[in-house]
Formats: C-alpha cells, sequence, structure tokens
C-alpha cells in the first residue's frame, strides 16, 4: 500500500510524461522538506560560519540557482534518463534529487570560497566566481539551443519593467522599503517566475506542473503574476516588521529568492529552448 502511494505521487509523476510532475501530495512534501531544511540546516549552517546574508551573498548564489534550473532543463529535453532510483545519477537531475544535488555542490563551494578568503568581500566574488565557472557550460548550451529567442525577450523586458515599476509604486508609499537590497531581489524572483509562466502559457500556449499555479492561471494568466507580487512584497513587509532576528530574517529573504529564481529560471530556459513547460 505505501509502495503503491509512494509510486503513484512521488515516482510517477517523474517518470511517466503524461502525468504532471506535481500534485498536492508531493509538493506538500517538498516544501515540508524544504522548510525543515531552511530553519533546521541552513539557518544554523550559516550562522555557525558566520556568513552575513546580505545583497552581495545572494548575488553569489544566483549561478548555483541557475545551475540548477540549467539542468533541470536538460532533464527536461531527454538528456538524462527519468529514474525514482537515487542511487542512480540520473536521479540528481529532478525534483526532489536535484535539490540534493545543488545544495551539496553549493555547500561545497561555500567551504572552498570561505578558505580561499581573508575578507567578506574577497568570499562574495570567489563565491559568486565559483557558481559561474560550475553554471556557465550548461547555460552556454542552452542558449546555442534557444529557438524561441522571442519568449526570452519578452520575459527579461516585462519581467524587467515589472520589477521597476513595482519599486516606484511601493517606494511612494513606503519609502525605505527597498532599503534592504535583498527586498528588491525578493520581488525580482517572484517577478521571473510569473512572468515566465505567463508567457510561456498565454502566449506560447505551454502547459503548467503546479496544480495551484494551473488554478490561478484558469482564472486569468496575468493574475498569476499580480499575486507572485503581492505575496513577495506582503513577505517582505512582515518578515522586516515582525522578525527581529536580522539573520533569521536574511535567512527567510534567501528561501524566498532561491524558490523564484530557481522556478523562474527553469521556466524561462524551458521556455527558450523550445521545450513546453
Amino acid at each position: 500500500m505505501l509502495q503503491e502511494f509512494f509510486f503513484e505521487y512521488f515516482c510517477k509523476p517523474i517518470m511517466d510524461p503524461s502525468v504532471q510532475g506535481y500534485n498536492l501530495v508531493n509538493t506538500g512534501v517538498y516544501a515540508i522538506i524544504l522548510f525543515l531544511a531552511v530553519f533546521y540546516f541552513v539557518a544554523p549552517f550559516l550562522k555557525k560560519q558566520e556568513i552575513k546574508i546580505d545583497f552581495g551573498f545572494a548575488l553569489a548564489i544566483i549561478p548555483f540557482i541557475l545551475f540548477g534550473a540549467g539542468l533541470r532543463v536538460l532533464n527536461d529535453i531527454g538528456i538524462f534518463q527519468k529514474t525514482c532510483n537515487p542511487f542512480d545519477i540520473n536521479f540528481f537531475t529532478f525534483t526532489p534529487g536535484i535539490w540534493i544535488a545543488v545544495a551539496g555542490i553549493t555547500i561545497a563551494s561555500l567551504f572552498i570560497a570561505k578558505k580561499l578568503s581573508k575578507t567578506s568581500n574577497e568570499f562574495k566574488k570567489k563565491l559568486g566566481l565559483i557558481g559561474l565557472l560550475i553554471c556557465m557550460p550548461i547555460i552556454i548550451f542552452e542558449i546555442i539551443n534557444f529557438k524561441a529567442w522571442d519568449g526570452f525577450v519578452m520575459v527579461i523586458l516585462i519581467g524587467g519593467a515589472l520589477v521597476i515599476l513595482t519599486k516606484i509604486i511601493v517606494e511612494l508609499r513606503i519609502k525605505d522599503f527597498f532599503k534592504n537590497k535583498l527586498n528588491i531581489l525578493v520581488v525580482a524572483g517572484q517577478v521571473l517566475d510569473g512572468t515566465a509562466t505567463f508567457v510561456a502559457t498565454d502566449i506560447f500556449n505551454c502547459g503548467e506542473q503546479h496544480p495551484l499555479s494551473e488554478s490561478i492561471l484558469g482564472v486569468h494568466p496575468a493574475l498569476f503574476i499580480l499575486i507572485k507580487i503581492l505575496l513577495a512584497l506582503l513577505i517582505i513587509y512582515y518578515i522586516d516588521k515582525d522578525v527581529k532576528d536580522k539573520r533569521f530574517a536574511g535567512v527567510i529573504k534567501l528561501a524566498v529568492i532561491i524558490l523564484g529564481f530557481a522556478t523562474g529560471g527553469r521556466d524561462l530556459l524551458t521556455l527558450a529552448i523550445g521545450t513546453c513547460l
């Protein structure tokens, strides 16, 4: 019974292309795992390593996020075999294995960058450089194979305009809302996710793998972007207002940034390379 349940909700979405990649069960379980990992491993780890979570550190992490997004797209286009076996290397190119792979590579890179650095700024630069060296081969390969440059440019232009517009509108009411530059990355990640999904589903007629997102898109695709922006702004507002521990607040924002750029980056690359979501 348990084996059948696991296969139906976790293995089948990986193995069978006709089944949505995400359902309410596996999405909920993955969300709980992420929550536990962030609050009981990531936060204590960063504190122990005395790593300050600021704008520079978040920028240095983005190449690792893009590596994960690019690796996931390689799975989508069939370069890696789909498998539910954690002892098979291909398992680490699809959710949830890809989280483990990217997290492990990022943590190893943190240690290397810290070992090679004498100052905080030097650490961030070296970490970002390691991330770029890791992600660029995959990203360059996918850029060379882009078939929908119009979709890629559309997402970048619309997303960029929405981030700037959101910043202007919010700062008319709350002047210091984006004083912490991490806040702009929180918004940018969610805007990227929302815009890539909007362009892919409404303009390029792609599908959506997440059941909750699909229900929102069913009302109107543009509503998905609006909800993403409002969600990002609410998260920032309540974190800055109620979370007194600045390091802990930074960890929460970093988790939201990672989620936004990971899903948005994957959707953007998938759209551009010509494979529907």
